[in-house]
């Protein structure tokens, strides 16, 4: 690639941003403008503060506590990046290489400036300032052998961008099958919340209980003195005696547990650092402290080999995807319209995939009628249904429960067992607020979702608020199942009355219809276009954006109707008697009548609107 080529391609690159920024608009633009100049201002702190740290504070710092800080730093970068990482689980890259397969330039060139094009990132903005300021910080406070930080910072980030390219360029090969695809975003996803949650399963077993425990002791024997001085059997000399030995010998064993604390922290961040490739960066700069250059070579080098070998890993499997060596040889999908009997029974939802071809339904699910719906609601909702259960977005929305059991188990386990009753029913309204809070996107994107599918409800005969319930009702039952695990797990760890744990079904129903009327109205008022396989909104503009924010804000209002049956019976006092199930079954019939009507009305504004509708959601997601 000479010269020419190069500024050709930066050209392109740089063309290709620029449009995909207008096209967000006018809006978009300047917020994008603020939150960059945000994120550059925000990086000049970081290396200013990291400077004066390593300056002032590290200079004649042990060197083990250098290294406890670059951990500290690295940790930090990997949480962020593997962020990023989720965001963007299938490589896109920013200049197609199958668009250069017939001109005469150099495909390793074009594979290098996508490699470089990956690395303007969020988080390369902050922590390279940061990481330039701490070493900088350390080379003035500590002399001419820091030196060697500039090198083991470069390594470090080349290793992580490399590997990281390698990794999204073995995904995007397995993506290729559009099954296998669904699968990894699942798992994958799971795997790094699961990783974030580790620091909140630390909380669980509260390693540090042991210190407080002596805390606890002390001041009981501080309190035993006391009372030993108040009912005078010591005299004030002796009470000041003691009071000194107890001080004392609190803080020598206290000085001592800290020093053992310290040197197994030190030792185990050795073998931790040595082990892991990222720890690298730390064990260097730990040896570039103690005087021990070599070791910082040695991460050098290693980081540096790992890294090339990454990069040309990915640039061979780079090649092997554009050139169609994952797809050949693997068999072609069956034409559904010559499908035998056997291969209908093969097929795992009832609906055929064969790329290209319109769904051809054979029966199952989408067929099944909903007792007191119309046909077309009927068709809408179990449609919409198997849709929502085949998608991997929604599918990691399924593991909400996990998470949440994760996150506030420990919470509730360990909070205090004599809850008042009255309280316990608030704490599963709570729950079922926080189920609702994880399906904000999908109800109040209804038809983002749809695509240029949302085409079929325009093209259709089926009355409008059909639609509307029929989409409300595609995302019930995952809603209420996932709400009655919660409540489930709510009665274990707080028992509730019957009568208050019977009346929590009603409230269920009466805040999901709530819910659904808000999710409604954000759905007709700002439709996103939804990438496939995400939920990530494309192209999306500021008003919108704004719209869901305060949807956000306003959801805790909107549901707190549902609440009123409880307060009633707190307000009364009536304690012994069923109020909270009788209102709330007579609150959650109303509110069916009301959403009926409220439907009706929000089926004819949908009507007036679907064709702004479908021109955005049917706009080609990037």
């Amino acid at each position: 690639m000479n010269a020419e080529h190069l500024r050709a391609f930066f050209w392109l690159h740089w063309r290709l941003r620029v449009n995909r920024l207008k096209r967000g608009g006018i809006g978009n633009m300047v917020v994008l403008a603020l939150l960059a100049a945000g994120a550059v201002i925000l990086a000049g702190l970081l290396f200013v503060i990291f400077f004066l740290i390593a300056f002032h504070e590290l200079g004649d710092a042990a060197p083990a506590i250098i290294m406890f800080v670059w951990d500290g730093l690295i940790l930090g970068f990997l949480m962020f990046w593997m962020i990023g990482i989720v965001t963007d689980l299938q490589r896109a890259e920013a200049i197609s290489l199958e668009k250069f397969l017939h001109l005469p330039v150099s495909l390793a060139g074009v594979f290098l400036l996508n490699y470089l094009s990956s690395l303007l990132s969020f988080t390369l903005i902050l922590f390279v300032p940061a990481m330039a300021g701490l070493s900088l910080g350390l080379l003035l406070a500590r002399g001419p052998e820091m030196l060697l930080l500039a090198p083991l910072v470069v390594a470090f980030l080349f290793m992580v961008t490399a590997v990281t390219y390698q990794f999204r360029g073995w995904l995007a090969s397995l993506m290729v099958n559009k099954r296998r695809r669904r699968t990894i975003i699942v798992v994958v996803t799971m795997v790094f919340i699961l990783v974030f949650q580790l620091p909140n399963l630390l909380n669980v077993f509260r390693p540090w209980d042991a210190q407080r425990d002596k805390v606890t002791q002390l001041s009981k024997d501080y309190a035993d003195l006391d009372r030993a001085l108040k009912e005078k059997e010591i005299t004030w000399e002796e009470h000041q005696r003691k009071r000194k030995e107890l001080s004392e010998g609190y803080k020598a064993k206290n000085e001592e547990r800290n020093r053992e604390l310290f040197q197994n922290a030190e030792w185990t961040a050795r073998i931790v650092n040595l082990a892991l490739p990222p720890g690298w960066l730390a064990w260097g700069a730990l040896g570039a402290a103690e005087g021990n250059g070599h070791f910082a070579l040695l991460a050098v080098l290693g980081m540096g080999l790992l890294g090339a070998a990454s990069l040309r890993r990915a640039y061979r499997t780079t090649l092997r995807l554009y050139t169609g060596q994952f797809t050949a040889g693997q068999k072609k999908p069956q034409d559904p319209r010559t499908a035998t009997p056997s291969d209908v029974e093969r097929q795992a939802a009832g609906v055929s995939e064969t790329p290209g071809a319109p769904p051809v339904v054979y029966g199952g699910l989408v067929e099944k009628q909903l007792p007191w719906m119309s046909e077309h609601v009927s068709a809408i909702a179990v449609a919409g249904l198997r849709s929502l259960t085949r998608a991997p977005e929604v599918k990691m929305l399924l593991l909400t429960p996990v998470f949440l059991l994760v996150i506030f188990g420990a919470t509730f386990l360990r909070g205090s067992s004599d809850m008042h009753l009255m309280v316990r029913p608030l704490v599963a309204a709570g729950v079922i607020a926080m189920i609702l809070f994880s399906f904000i996107q999908l109800v109040g994107n209804q038809f983002g979702f749809d695509r240029s599918g949302f085409r079929v409800f325009v093209l259709g005969p089926a009355p409008r608020r059909d639609i509307l319930i029929g989409k409300n009702l595609a995302i019930a039952p995952l809603a209420f199942i996932m709400s009655l695990l919660m409540i489930v797990f709510v009665q274990i760890v707080y028992p509730m009355r019957l009568d208050h744990l019977v009346s929590v079904l009603p409230m269920m129903v009466s805040m999901y219809l709530l819910f659904c009327l808000m999710g409604n109205c954000l759905s007709i008022l700002a439709p996103m276009p939804i990438a496939a396989g995400t939920l990530k909104p494309s192209n999306s503009r500021m008003l919108p954006i704004l719209l869901n924010f305060a949807f956000l804000l306003a959801m805790p209002v909107a549901l707190s109707p549902a609440l009123l049956p409880l307060g009633l019976e707190v307000w009364f006092e009536a304690e012994t008697l069923p109020v909270c199930l009788v209102l709330s079954v007579a609150e959650c019939a109303g509110l069916v009548f009301l959403y009926r009507w409220i439907v009706g009305w929000q089926g004819v504004w949908l009507q007036s609107s679907e064709q702004r509708i479908l021109e955005i959601v049917a706009a080609k997601a990037e």
